[in-house]
């Protein structure tokens, strides 16, 4: 560490000079405001939402990354300018060694100098993270990266026996006590930038979201925690990816997270994820934080190719969502995706069991549209397919919904096959007052639910109804 340091040192000396680009150069060619579609919202009244909170702040940290929102939903880069103020001030405050090295690579992504990316580098040096500091080195001395990549999918070759009478499902269980360290994402548990609310990724202070909240009631039964932040991600041809603890990139990264409009670009193909959201923008903070747990998003297939590294090195894997989480289907892995409780001194994920006869009716909900926040409600009718696919059949009847507020064509569905099982995913309040009002008339009815825990209402009705409600389990018995 000591060579290196001297050899930034001469660098610091020899270089100097700014790249031609302009302020925040390489943002570029992104989309920034695909998340105002989901808010229904318009880029001009959001932007006097933010402008707003920028009043109202008197933290260097949180003016400084609103004004960097505001630059993106604005497309001003000029904007940045004075974010990029803010971001020195604030990289001076912080006591954490790591947020003051994310902090100095952000300002180096907004101006694009040799000494910002020196300066980047000898912070990561004291945080003792060489391979980081060594991307902000080269970025410096204008030496090209190597990069290694892995880029292979999951390989689930899981079968069960044809001859089989039922399954039990939600047996899986996770519990975290006191020797537990849990490393979550930040959007939506420290931050999020949709409300606007962007403190500092690491603080203490947690939303009342969903994710806040679960984070919040573990915290209180002496879990500790830490947040996960400033990720790198490497683009190749065309898709996005995060590395592992070696710096082999490995788990891709869907395109709307590098489009957050908090992402930096410290080069066109080199981002810097700062509301880590997904178990790709975790897993390697996990493993190199020496984690006993990860929390975060299941959403996409480099999400659970994550979570199957990391439940493959010991750490308790816990999705709060897990859309495609059914691609692990019986491979026997240490994953939960649903509601938890308090158990003794401990929180346990999972751990409620629902058998299912062969023969029993269910009926799975589908999604036929394209809409990306409601592709969740394609996986309760996916889970099963994988079971299916891998020799498990059960007499289940598939209804597809093509937007929210459907709820009531599974239920009635259900009725007709006068079935007392669904399969289905509670994302709004139609979906919670429709399923709620199903389960209350009959207490025999039973509802799993799938990549619900991350809403509110899948959230709320879960624990209104801990006896009737089930997750999806990755880990079925088969008998």
């Amino acid at each position: 560490m000591k060579k290196m340091r001297i050899l930034i040192i001469a660098l610091c000396l020899l270089l100097s000079g700014c790249a031609e680009q302009g302020w925040d150069p390489y943002s570029g060619g992104h989309d920034f405001n695909r998340f105002l579609a989901e808010k229904n919202a318009s880029a001009g009244d959001f932007a006097i939402q933010v402008d707003t909170a920028i009043k109202a702040s008197s933290s260097n940290t949180e003016r400084a990354e609103l004004l960097f929102l505001l630059s993106r939903v604005k497309n001003d880069r000029v904007l940045a300018t004075f974010a990029m103020d803010f971001f020195h001030k604030a990289a001076e405050e912080s006591e954490n060694r790591e947020e003051k090295a994310v902090l100095y690579e952000t300002v180096a992504s907004i101006d694009d100098t040799r000494y910002n990316h020196l300066r980047s580098a000898e912070a990561w040096l004291m945080q003792k993270n060489n391979k980081r500091a060594w991307i902000n080195l080269q970025r410096a001395a204008g030496i090209k990266s190597a990069w290694t990549f892995d880029i292979q999918g999951i390989t689930n070759t899981a079968s069960f026996s044809r001859a089989f009478t039922g399954i039990s499902i939600g047996s899986t269980a996770i519990g975290l006590g006191k020797d537990d360290l849990l490393v979550t994402q930040a959007h939506k548990v420290t931050r999020d930038f949709s409300i606007p609310k962007l403190p500092s990724p690491y603080t203490e202070t947690l939303l009342g979201t969903p994710g806040g909240k679960s984070v919040d009631i573990i915290k209180a039964a002496g879990v500790k925690q830490s947040v996960a932040s400033g990720t790198i991600a490497k683009e190749m041809d065309g898709k996005w990816y995060a590395s592992n603890e070696d710096n082999v990139f490995m788990f891709e990264v869907p395109v709307s997270v590098i489009e957050q409009p908090t992402t930096r670009f410290l080069r066109q193909d080199i981002a810097l994820i700062i509301d880590t959201n997904g178990m790709a923008a975790i897993a390697r903070n996990a493993v190199e934080q020496n984690a006993t747990a990860a929390m975060a998003g299941c959403d996409s297939s480099g999400d659970v190719k994550a979570a199957n590294y990391l439940a493959d090195k010991g750490i308790k894997v816990i999705c709060g969502s897990g859309r495609m989480l059914p691609l692990l289907v019986g491979l026997h892995l240490n994953i939960v995706s649903g509601a938890f409780r308090g158990e003794g001194e401990k929180i346990v994920f999972g751990g409620n069991e629902l058998k299912i006869g062969r023969y029993e009716p269910l009926v799975a909900m589908d999604y036929a549209g394209k809409a990306e926040p409601l592709l969740g409600y394609s996986t309760p009718s996916r889970y099963f397919l994988e079971l299916e696919k891998r020799g498990a059949k059960m007499n289940y009847f598939v209804i597809e919904v093509d937007d929210r507020g459907q709820m009531d064509k599974v239920l009635k569905k259900a009725m007709e096959k006068k079935a007392s099982i669904v399969a289905v995913r509670v994302y709004n309040e139609e979906d919670y007052d429709e399923l709620k009002a199903w389960l209350e008339a009959n207490a025999g009815r039973k509802a799993i639910l799938f990549d619900s825990e991350a809403s509110e209402f899948g959230y709320k009705l879960a624990r209104e109804f801990r006896s009737q409600t089930f997750f999806g389990d990755i880990n079925p018995v088969v008998s």
